[in-house]
């Protein structure tokens, strides 16, 4: 029987780790330069059949107000030191430039760009409402529009987060992170019809490689469209493993462009996981969370290898800091609740099991593996002096093991678990029947009488 947990649906998940969840491309996010200084017009980049952007006339004075706010940003970029205050002052001294040169599409996208440095989402979604709504520069309303669709995501709103992505790329065609963020969607609709000769199946990798292609065109460089390009070939190896091959060759154009890029770095474990290669898989998600100690989805995959190898302690830390960074994370919870259980702290484990049962109470891995818990482990550690008592304790256990199984039944999980369900709750029905019947009979035995008192000694 196996005592691990449901491993499908946290790879399906931790699979997600690439640019996918979590790490969507911002225009100037931090997987990318700030725009530059130059406040040109997108005539030259208006899609072929529409009419041009007309072209601003910018002055001296506002180039110049412009390049000091851009410096100031960039000194700070460089230090590390946005926090609030600082995310303030950068959005003002560009307010300020926008008050006096309107005209500057560019100045208010950067109102928005100050503000995500700090996560402040509100405000920047407002600052790139108003630049969307700008004239002159198609191409920071383009970028407005495409960091506008990494708020929604981010916000768990992929519908509406894709129409922005859309709407950039009508914007300006040539706007890379735009056409890599729709990819990354489309990835995910692979993932989840997960048969690769299905119809739907090859019209979504079509239009995926058409967007990662176009985004090749425009940046031979991007590391970030050879990560997702990678990712997109892995899917459907299990029939042609011609597609792994195909993988690694653009995930090595990308690692010649930036081999530390966290996300290439995951992409590399996910790669050598369906290589079979587990020491290296471990060694580039290990790669990945030092690169970005806050990829979750890299430290999940690092943390659901480790209880591979039953280095307990080590997933117990990927899986704690992961449930710190993403309390919500479903498959972060579970995991830890394994690594406690492997170092038989199940108090914490099954606290960490009921936590996922809150965050998702659809998904049936937290039944599983609280099933397991209670059959496994905590039935045998029943103890009571009372022989009879500590019988009936154990029944208990196995019941409540049985009504986890039986409640998995009715979550999503796949037909293999569920007949794992269906055999442990014949255990536990079996094993409960043993344990009552000889509770039963030790309670119907006749008491012995107490020894007779000794004769005192002479």
């Amino acid at each position: 029987m196996r005592n691990t947990i449901i491993l499908s649906s946290l790879l399906i998940a931790a699979a997600c780790g690439g640019p996918t969840k979590g790490s969507v491309y911002a225009s100037g996010g931090k997987n990318a330069p700030p725009p530059p200084p130059d406040i040109q017009s997108s005539n030259d980049v208006a899609e072929p059949g529409k009419p041009a952007v007309a072209k601003v006339e910018v002055s001296a004075d506002a180039k110049k107000d412009y390049q000091a706010a851009v410096e100031s940003f960039r000194a700070t970029d460089k230090g590390g030191g946005w926090n609030e205050s600082a995310c303030k002052a950068s959005a003002d001294k560009f307010a300020g430039v926008v008050k006096e040169h309107p005209e500057l599409v560019a100045a208010q996208f950067m109102v928005g760009l100050s503000y995500q440095r700090c996560n402040m989402n509100a405000e920047a979604e407002g600052a790139y409402q108003t630049a969307s709504r700008m004239k002159g520069d198609g191409t920071k309303i383009a970028m407005a529009l495409s960091n506008l669709g990494q708020l929604y995501y981010k916000a768990g709103k992929v519908d509406a987060a894709r129409q922005y992505w859309e709407s950039a790329i009508k914007a300006n065609g040539k706007l890379i992170a735009a056409r890599i963020n729709i990819a990354s969607l489309t990835l995910e609709q692979m993932r989840k019809i997960g048969n690769s000769k299905d119809a739907q199946w090859k019209k979504l990798e079509e239009d995926a490689r058409f967007n990662l292609s176009n985004a090749l065109g425009v940046d031979t460089d991007s590391v970030e469209a050879y990560t997702v390009f990678g990712l997109i070939y892995m899917e459907g190896f299990q029939t042609n493993k011609n597609r792994l091959d195909l993988a690694k060759t653009l995930l090595d154009e990308g690692n010649k462009r930036n081999p530390k890029f966290p996300a290439l770095q995951n992409a590399y474990g996910l790669y050598w996981m369906h290589k079979g290669s587990l020491n290296q898989a471990l060694q580039s998600f290990q790669a990945a969370v030092e690169g970005d100690p806050k990829f979750v989805e890299a430290r999940i995959n690092a943390g659901l290898l480790t209880l591979g190898f039953r280095k307990y302690d080590t997933a117990k830390e990927m899986f704690a800091k992961a449930t710190e960074l993403a309390p919500k994370n479903y498959d972060a919870a579970i995991g830890l609740g394994v690594a406690q259980r492997g170092l038989n702290e199940l108090d914490g484990a099954e606290a960490s099991y009921k936590k996922a049962m809150g965050i998702d109470s659809t998904r049936g891995d937290a039944y599983f593996n609280l099933g397991v818990l209670y059959k496994d482990f905590r039935a045998n550690k029943q103890n009571d002096p009372d022989q009879v008592k500590a019988l009936r304790k154990s029944v208990d256990v196995y019941r409540q093991a049985k009504d986890f199984f039986q409640q998995f039944l009715n979550k999503s999980g796949s037909q293999k678990d569920k007949d794992e369900a269906k055999e442990n709750i014949k255990d536990c029905e079996k094993v409960m029947k043993q344990l009552d019947t000889f509770a039963t009979q030790l309670a119907n035995q006749p008491k012995q009488p107490a020894p007779a008192p000794a004769p005192p000694s002479k």
